[in-house]
């Protein structure tokens, strides 16, 4: 005699299948199309990372040197 499944089960079967289906998932079927995709996620990835490594510098050394530059003149009390 075998014992039938559970509503419970059965539920928690349909959940599994529906989350590992790629059915109506148009992402699901995986990474870049081409070449292109890849180029422009490289170009993108150089990007942020040119934006990451200047920041960073700027923030240590600003190098604002400029006797006019915008800190000098708000920082004089000759106004």
């Amino acid at each position: 005699m075998t014992a039938s499944p559970s509503a419970v089960d059965l539920h928690a079967q349909k959940a599994v299948d529906f989350s590992s289906s790629m059915q109506g998932h148009p992402m699901a079927m995986g990474g870049p199309d081409g070449p292109l995709d890849i180029v422009l996620v490289a170009l993108g990835a150089v990007i942020v990372l040119l934006v990451c490594i200047y920041t960073v510098k700027f923030l240590i050394r600003p190098r604002e040197n400029n006797p006019d530059h915008i800190k000098r003149r708000i920082l004089r009390d000759d106004f």
